[in-house]
Order: C-alpha cells, then sequence, then structure tokens
C-alpha cells in the first residue's frame, strides 16, 4: 500500500475523473452565487452576518452528514465479501489505471475528504470572522482596509454556498456508489 495519508490518497483520487454533470452543475451554482453576491444590496455587515451564520449552520449539516456516511462506509466495508476484494485488486480500472478496489474505495474516501475540507473552512470562518479578532485586527493594518474586507467576505460567501451545493453533488454521487458496489456485491455472490 503506497498511501500512507489522507493527502496521498487524495493525490491518487484525483486520477477519477468527476461526473461531467457535477462539474457543469457546481459551475453553474458558482456563477450564480457570485452574481448573486454582487447584486446584493445590503451593507458590508449584514453580507458578514450571513457568513457567519450560514457557516454556522453548514458546520452542524455537514458533520452530520458526516457521520451518516461514515457510518454507511463503515458497515459496507464490513460486509463486503473478501474473495471479491482480493479479485477487484488484481484488476485496473481502463480510466484511472488504479485496481478497481482501490478506484472504488478512492471515490468514497475522496467524498470523506471534500467533507473535511468544508468542515475546516466552517471552522476557520467561525473561528476568525469575529470583529476584533486576528483576521480584522490584521486587515485593520492596512490602508485599503474595507476593500479587503469585501473581497474576504466574498470569497467566503461564494466558497460556502457553492462548496455546499458540491457537497450535495458529491453526496448524490456517494449513493450511487453504494447501490453501485452493493449491486456488484450481489452478481459477485451470484457468479460464486
Amino acid at each position: 500500500m503506497d498511501e500512507k495519508s489522507l493527502w496521498a490518497i487524495y493525490v491518487k483520487a484525483r486520477r477519477i475523473p468527476f461526473s461531467s454533470f457535477n462539474f457543469w452543475m457546481t459551475l453553474i451554482v458558482f456563477i450564480l452565487v457570485v452574481l448573486q453576491y454582487c447584486m446584493l444590496e445590503i451593507s458590508l455587515d449584514e453580507k458578514l452576518k450571513i457568513v457567519r451564520e450560514f457557516s454556522t449552520m453548514a458546520l452542524g449539516v455537514v458533520v452530520s452528514v458526516l457521520g451518516f456516511i461514515l457510518a454507511g462506509f463503515t458497515i459496507f466495508a464490513t460486509i463486503s465479501q473478501p474473495d471479491m476484494l482480493v479479485a477487484m485488486s488484481k484488476h485496473r480500472h481502463d480510466k484511472s489505471q488504479l485496481s478497481f478496489l482501490k478506484n472504488n474505495f478512492f471515490i468514497f474516501m475522496r467524498v470523506f475528504i471534500y467533507y473535511l475540507v468544508y468542515t475546516v473552512f466552517c471552522l476557520l470562518v467561525i473561528l476568525f470572522a469575529i470583529k476584533g479578532g486576528l483576521v480584522h485586527k490584521i486587515v485593520q493594518l492596512s490602508p485599503i482596509s474595507w476593500k479587503i474586507t469585501e473581497w474576504l467576505v466574498g470569497v467566503a460567501y461564494v466558497t460556502l454556498y457553492t462548496g455546499m451545493f458540491f457537497l450535495l453533488m458529491q453526496l448524490k454521487s456517494f449513493i450511487y456508489n453504494v447501490y453501485h458496489t452493493v449491486m456488484t456485491a450481489i452478481r459477485w455472490k451470484a457468479i460464486q
């Protein structure tokens, strides 16, 4: 096994192509969220309040979903037949050039990694987007602090909303991959 960390797994998992539907839908939502932010006719303080509230709500939702998908993956991994997994490890997936075993498991792991990264981002927003906090004090040192603040709030807004949609698309794919893997296991059992 070459992978010694989540980062190593993520690097290898990048070989697996994304669903084009997920990519295009996320890109469309990204553009719409950027337009939405640019068209908001509210003060910067109100935008920051929205970012703070959404990041708090998103953290709760994402951690809950992460718990469910981790439990589901654990159940799947424990009921999988070892002989099927060994057979999957001996055959290469055409597109990713990984074994079918790693290809299937890396798809699951990639979803976990995205959820963890988003969770950390939400936590950082909650931790550092407070008035009088570290980021606020550093930004205030600049002569163009209001511009920097606007950009930071805008980036956080777009990242939070687009990221949540992206995670929903990943959850959709995760559910399909669980279905596909269960059907593979059933077919394997029937052949045996």
